[in-house]
């Protein structure tokens, strides 16, 4: 097969009838332009010939509608001031104003003037006036209806219809800004409202012009409502305006006016705006068009076309366009009216003039553009089709050479099942020819059941639409020409195509997949037996470490056990010996019980640091993080070891100078043993007359570092890798201190439980600084200041008078001498003892003790079972218990007190504190006093 396909003929000839077709489609394109263009052009000269004739026509209306109410006004005037009686009184008051040269307040307290208010004005309000005026020959105003016009001349200053009416004229004026203030039509007076008089000459009887009776108009209520009335559309406007360019009557965008600068808000459009073009749209909302700028005077800017038009008394038209006061393009007709001495202009916008116009060439445009996007539409969709042909005819070239190139057997049937085509790899794989398969039933190919129940599965498909295998991967199994029966994996595919469905079938044979995956399986098995005995491994294993680690617990607890009962044994009399004053032993004997002391608190707290460290390597301690304050702990740590460091003549050095209370985050007690260690073993290991300086310092990372430095010998580098190696003293085993060598293992594991590290600087023949480092904190808890312990006097807790009776149920014949002993300084105490749980608990329920001490390990039963016998007795239900036991790990003292015990004293015995714990618990039932 070639490597690329040549163009269809079909498209071919499909390109060069659209390029014959060019020049025709053209042609049609402009004879639609000219056609609708030459349309349109008569429609725009028609509208202005129709809106040329409605403006005059409107114009001329306006104009006669003035006249007509300008003519009646006139009349209104003359028939009032030809009343008999209202013209007599008018005589009479001009003549007393002449005879007398009267001041205003003679003219208002005349009777004349008064007959006048009252009955002229009444007429007024008949006649749709709102006042009116009386002048002389001079202009002196002689009377009115308000009293403040009264003898002054001002308003022949502001019209000249005195002057006229003085000639027999009857004269109605223009509108102009009041001379005094008038009330509005809510009866509010103001400044300078609009106004305007009808005059008429007052003549004596012998027909002599004696005065001027004129009558005040409000130009809002018939002037400027004759103009409103003839408005048409969103803009159309009729105006007035003067001599002097200035609008007369009242505009209908004032709003307008405002935005645009043109006019002050709150104030009327009339006798304020002058027909001046602005020389832009200034109701175009765009910054830099949108009104006056700042500094601009559109006083100097020049008239409009109507106002220099009309002043020449030049009447017209313009539907061409022009700028009106606002600046905005408008058609409108104008005239000069010489009676009244007004200009009137009818106007509207051009937008709305020509909307119609406009409407008519957006459709135009709009079908113009439809067609020629129709047009196009139509040639691209042919073009498409033409080329959907050519690319339809590749793709089946091209499908048909995948297809016969494809490994896998592809065979398409139709609804029926009928073979339709197939490719090459069938032949390949089943063994028939295309002869033999086409046309014929697909099951043909099929071994039982599939051979039988193939075609009913098809109809079934075809009603229901149930699809167990079309558009699904099966795995079902084929028969060859040879009878041969092989699995496959099968994926049938629907389609349709001019409205038939087909189906077609991608098989692939998975002969080898299958073998495989039954290898697989059978690895798997084995691979599965594998784990499940490895799991078995290590589930033994594991069991194993942790009956070593109970192991290892149970030795360590049976050991403290076994070395602190005769360690009970040792302290505790040596304790008694050391205080007795009855039998006090000699120097010689003192000082060899000292040592023993010395040796027996070494060994309890080497047996201590032992288990400390057990529990920590067994992960089973457990810390309390909460803020602590290094300052208070400092404090309380100094007082401690202040003893140690005189006996070995060190001075202590404190230089934690904190400016305020710092807080760090750690377990307490915890930090206080890391601490304690690192000084007491400054302390020891120093040289004479050392120090031991205490330091603190916070690093960018809020993290507090404390240094301990010592003056002592120092340590070489190559032992600094070894110093918290357990039970590795360095050497020091040999010298004169005592230690355990593993005081620094346990505070390197207590740093690291508490989140912190430590670590050490030395040189050799200069000392030593340990440090720890802990993060810091600034929120601050409450802290309990623990107390500096204070040596204690046996004085102290002496028990007062009474017989009171104590049970002691111990099985070590040396631990019981020895309670003995401390009990016997006390005559008041009756001691009982026991060497076996069931004779205590008979002993108590008869005697009823105030208090039990009580063994753990008994040889009966032990301790935790006798005191739930104990409370189970009515008799000692609450009489309180304290634990006296050698087992001093913290998981062994939690049970007991979880248990019920009031207290839990560890062996050997600290017989102060002994002595207190007794005290104590005797005080709570109210039988102790201090002696």
């Amino acid at each position: 097969m070639e490597s690329s396909i040549k163009p269809d003929a079909l498209f071919e000839k499909f390109l060069k009838r659209s390029f014959s077709l060019l020049p025709f489609f053209l042609t049609t394109i402009i004879i639609i332009l000219s056609v609708g263009g030459i349309g349109i052009w008569t429609v725009q000269k028609q509208m202005k010939e129709n809106l040329a004739s409605q403006l005059k026509l409107m114009l001329s209306g306006n104009l006669e509608s003035l006249r007509i109410w300008t003519k009646n006004t006139k009349l209104d005037a003359r028939v009032l001031s030809q009343q008999p009686e209202i013209r007599k009184n008018l005589i009479s008051l001009l003549k007393f104003a002449k005879s007398k040269s009267a001041h205003a307040e003679d003219l208002r307290k005349t009777t004349e003037l008064a007959w006048l208010r009252k009955n002229l004005g009444e007429a007024c309000k008949t006649y749709g006036f709102i006042g009116f005026v009386i002048f002389d020959r001079i202009g002196l105003q002689v009377g009115s209806l308000l009293e403040e016009p009264v003898g002054r001349k001002q308003l022949i200053e502001k019209s000249d219809f005195f002057h006229q009416s003085l000639q027999g004229n009857t004269v109605v004026s223009q509108p102009f800004p009041a001379e005094i203030d008038l009330p509005d039509e809510k009866g509010v007076f103001k400044a300078n409202q609009p106004t305007m008089f009808v005059s008429t000459p007052i003549n004596n009887n012998s027909g002599d012009t004696v005065g001027v009776l004129a009558f005040r108009l409000r130009p809002e209520k018939d002037f400027s409502h004759i103009l409103s009335i003839s408005r048409y559309g969103e803009s159309g406007e009729t105006y007035a305006f003067n001599k002097e360019g200035t609008l007369i009557s009242n505009s209908r965008f004032d709003e307008q006016l405002v935005s645009a600068g043109l006019l002050q808000k709150d104030t009327p459009s009339i006798f304020n705006i002058q027909i001046r073009d602005p020389g832009r749209n200034l109701t175009i909302k765009k910054l830099g068009n949108r009104k006056l700028r700042q500094g601009e005077d559109n006083t100097s800017r020049p008239f409009t076309k109507v106002v220099v038009n009309a002043l020449q008394q030049k009447s017209g038209w313009d539907v061409d366009g022009y700028n009106d006061y606002r600046g905005v393009p408008v058609v409108g007709a104008w005239t000069w009216d010489t009676e009244l001495g007004i200009g009137l202009a009818t106007k509207i916008d051009v937008n709305e003039a020509f909307h119609p116009l406009k409407t008519l060439m957006t459709w135009f445009l709009f079908i113009f553009g439809l067609l020629l996007f129709l047009g196009a539409a139509a040639f691209l969709v042919l073009f498409r089709y033409a080329r959907i042909q050519q690319q339809t005819i590749e793709d089946e070239k091209r499908l048909r050479s995948y297809l016969d190139s494809a490994f896998d057997p592809i065979i398409c049937i139709n609804i029926n099942g009928i073979i339709q085509s197939i490719n090459p790899a069938v032949e390949a794989k089943f063994g028939y020819t295309p002869d033999e398969l086409l046309g014929e039933n697909v099951n043909k190919l099929m071994p039982e059941p599939y051979h039988c129940k193939h075609n009913d599965y098809l109809k079934t498909y075809l009603k229901t639409g149930n699809s167990k295998i079309i558009n699904m991967t099966n795995e079902v199994t084929a028969m060859k020409k040879n009878g041969t029966i092989f699995p496959i994996e099968l994926g049938v595919s629907e389609s349709v195509i001019w409205g038939k469905k087909s189906y077609m079938g991608i098989i692939r044979d998975i002969s080898d997949r299958k073998e495989a995956e039954k290898e697989l399986k059978h690895a798997y098995a084995k691979l599965e037996d594998r784990i499940n005995e490895r799991t078995e491994e290590l589930h033994r294993s594991k069991m194993l470490a942790e009956q070593s680690n109970h192991a290892k617990s149970e030795f360590l607890s049976r050991m403290s056990h076994e070395l602190r009962t005769p360690m009970n044994a040792i302290l505790g009399f040596a304790q008694l010996m050391s205080e007795s004053t009855k039998d006090p032993l000699p120097k010689p004997h003192q000082k060899r019980l000292k040592q023993i002391l010395k040796a027996g608190s070494h060994l309890l707290e080497l047996i201590n640091e032992i288990l400390d460290l057990a529990s920590i390597e067994a992960g089973k301690i457990t810390v309390s993080i909460e803020p602590v304050c290094i300052t208070d702990l400092v404090e309380e740590i100094f007082t401690i070891v202040h003893p140690l460091s005189q006996d070995f003549k060190i001075d202590l050095v404190d230089q934690t100078d904190f400016t305020e209370k710092v807080y760090v985050l750690a377990d307490r007690i915890r930090l206080k043993q890391v601490l304690l260690n690192l000084l007491t073993n400054g302390i020891k290991y120093n040289r004479n007359g050392g120090s031991v300086t205490l330091s603190s310092q916070l690093d960018e990372n809020s993290m507090l570092r404390i240094n301990v430095r010592d003056t002592g010998m120092g340590i070489s580098e190559e032992k600094l890798d070894q110093l918290f190696d357990p039970f590795n003293r360095l050497g020091a085993e040999n010298g004169e201190v005592e230690g355990t060598g593993i005081g620094t293992t346990i505070s390197k594991k207590l740093m690291e439980v508490m989140n912190g590290s430590i670590g050490v600087e030395s040189k050799v023949g200069e000392g030593s600084t340990f440090y720890i480092k802990l993060p810091t904190c600034r929120k601050q808890s409450k802290q309990t200041k623990t107390p500096p312990p204070t040596k204690d006097n046996k004085d102290f807790y002496r028990i007062g008078t009474g017989h009171f009776s104590l049970l002691y149920i111990e099985d070590n014949q040396a631990n019981l001498r020895l309670v003995e002993d401390i009990i016997s300084e006390y005559p008041e105490i009756k001691l009982t003892t026991s060497a076996h749980a069931e004779t205590g608990l008979d002993i108590a329920r008869s005697t009823k003790p105030n208090l039990i001490l009580m063994d753990i390990n008994l040889p009966d039963i032990d301790g935790i079972e006798a005191l739930k016998r104990l409370r189970n007795f009515e008799e000692t239900h609450n009489t309180p218990v304290i634990a006296i036991s050698a087992s001093a790990m913290k998981k062994d003292i939690e049970y007991a007190m979880a248990q019920g015990f009031k207290s839990y004293i560890t062996k050997p015995i600290d017989i102060d504190k002994f002595r207190r714990i007794i005290n104590d618990e005797l005080k709570s039932i109210k039988v102790i006093v201090k002696g």
